[in-house]
């Protein structure tokens, strides 16, 4: 089923096309309320909403504040398709926020490339999807750069890593572009040996035949491609079955209440972030304590703080608000051609913007997001910082 339903900010509701100079300017916002990658999702209207109120509060787009429309896709690909047409030709959307993930990305990439309107995945980190669209941006970096960044880190602080063992869904774009690709190419490049690959689709509730197989080579990790949920089951299976070594995850399992979900199984389990909870900066734990707040008002449960998803949202309706703000957009039907091409030339100029998150250096000419790598450890129920990368210094 799709849900669609106009946010309610500060008691005005937004037309579903805003043309008069003083309505507010409507935005997309493509999520998903169930389905694969819920765990990660199911947070992120908070952070919108806050990141609106702040955009609002602080006045708006010169004057005229910001609204939402938002689509529930459910984490169905085709959804996000229907989701871009509606907000570019119905809602007359100045943007996109999402969708999340690449098989979303995936199929709707191209329909706003070819209607004109910028979207910005939450996530969506298998290598290379933005690359052949000029309207394609995403929060986040590809799990290749990723990778790289979480293996000199394992390096420097001198985790064992005598070998690896790959694990991956195969029913998730994402997924299997990590296991067949991203995890052998950068562990062969780093010298460490793969001494097998097992998959699974994501929905598996049974690893024993997966884990057996892999548990006479040892592997020191285990890098795994796929959602929160089986790289849970597969860490309870290895220990099971008496298997020690870690969990390498990239983004794709950075959910908040994975140390608490895992216990003390993934204990050791390292995973790359563009975002930790604990960044010390004064507009960081601001956001952090009020999306806190509202988590708890919203009947969440678990660790309330912001997962590195929740993050990313709050810092694209950011983005948006700037370039809007750059090129003084009107929203008028006329000239929303013109005005979604000068969002997105103004989305690629920036550079070395300060958010929640730390500091983006810019927008790749492929539409990624260059910033900090944060490589966590799962500890006793929480995650630990174990070592941080900052883009590349020509970036």
């Amino acid at each position: 089923m799709i849900r669609r339903r106009p946010l309610l900010l500060a008691g005005l509701a937004m037309p579903a096309i805003a043309t008069a100079q003083s309505g507010p300017l409507p935005l997309g916002f493509t999520t998903a309320k169930s389905g694969n990658w819920v765990s990660l999702t199911r947070r992120n209207e908070i952070a919108v909403n806050l990141a609106v109120e702040e955009v609002n509060a602080a006045g708006g787009i010169h004057g005229r504040p910001i609204a939402i429309r938002t689509f529930d896709t459910a984490s169905r690909p085709e959804q996000a398709a229907i989701a871009t047409r509606q907000f570019a030709e119905d809602d007359g959307a100045l943007a996109v926020i999402g969708p999340f993930s690449s098989s979303e990305c995936r199929v709707a990439f191209p329909v706003g490339d070819r209607l004109g309107i910028a979207q910005m995945a939450i996530a969506s980190s298998a290598p290379g999807l933005a690359a052949p669209f000029r309207f394609a941006f995403r929060n986040t970096s590809d799990e290749a750069y990723l990778f790289e960044r979480l293996l000199s880190v394992v390096r420097e602080r001198g985790i064992e890593t005598r070998n690896a063992a790959i694990a991956y869904t195969t029913d998730e774009v994402i997924g299997r572009s990590m296991g067949t690709d991203v995890f052998p190419r950068l562990l062969q490049a780093a010298g460490i040996p793969v001494t097998g690959s097992v998959s699974f689709p994501v929905a598996a509730f049974d690893m024993s035949a997966q884990v057996a197989q892999m548990r006479g080579a040892a592997p020191d990790l285990v890098c795994m491609g796929g959602p929160p949920e089986p790289a849970i089951v597969l860490v309870r299976e290895m220990r099971r079955q008496g298997m020690r070594g870690r969990i390498v995850g990239g983004t794709t399992i950075v959910d908040v209440n994975l140390p608490s979900r895992m216990g003390a199984d993934g204990n050791g389990t390292l995973v790359s972030s563009t975002h930790f909870y604990n960044f010390d900066s004064p507009r960081a734990i601001a956001f952090r304590d009020e999306f806190v707040r509202r988590a708890q008002a919203a009947g969440e449960t678990g660790d309330l703080r912001p997962g590195m998803y929740d993050a990313a949202a709050h810092s694209i309706v950011h983005f948006y608000a700037a370039a809007m703000r750059q090129v003084r957009v009107t929203g008028e039907r006329a000239r929303l051609a013109a005005e979604r091409a000068a969002i997105r030339d103004a989305l690629r100029a920036m550079r070395n913007v300060e958010t929640i998150e730390g500091t983006l250096a810019r927008f790749t000419e492929q539409g990624d997001a260059l910033k900090t790598t944060y490589v966590l450890e799962v500890r006793d129920g929480s995650f630990v910082l174990v070592g941080s990368r900052p883009p590349p210094a020509n970036a």
